[in-house]
């Protein structure tokens, strides 16, 4: 496993969180472009979830400032001879951090999955249907 030079190794700083976390676990396609332009689709795991933001488990680096997509495919509908739908999440990577031999990708939502209160304006979704 390569790390790059300066990844930070542990979190820090006071918790800023809006929501509160659902520790579950959700698989994600992550697509995204390396600042080379080169594209990247990679599978991950959800570790935990809120309105905000999601922490992913990938065995990649994620250079942080990165915009990616995550797709979460439903299969049970492929099963039940329905279309296939895909729901897809914008997010923006916080950081990544190493942790043994994979990363731990801190992610924020582009737009909340529920508004964090009646005064914020913000849209009420971020998921987008396929």
């Amino acid at each position: 496993m390569e790390i790059p030079p300066n990844v930070p190794t542990a979190a820090s700083g006071a918790e800023r969180r809006d929501w509160d976390r659902l520790p579950i676990t959700i698989p994600f396609f992550v697509r995204g472009s390396k600042s080379n332009g080169e594209k990247v689709l990679e599978f991950a795991n959800a570790l935990d979830i809120s309105a905000g933001g999601v922490l992913l488990v990938t065995k990649r680096y994620v250079e942080p400032n990165t915009r990616i997509t995550l797709e979460v495919p439903t299969s049970l509908a492929s099963k039940a001879h329905l279309p296939h739908s895909v729901s897809r999440l914008e997010a923006t990577v916080l950081r990544c951090t190493p942790e043994r031999q994979y990363f731990l990708v801190g992610l924020r939502f582009e737009k909340p999955l529920i508004a964090a209160s009646a005064e914020s304006g913000n849209d009420s979704s971020a998921a987008i249907p396929e």
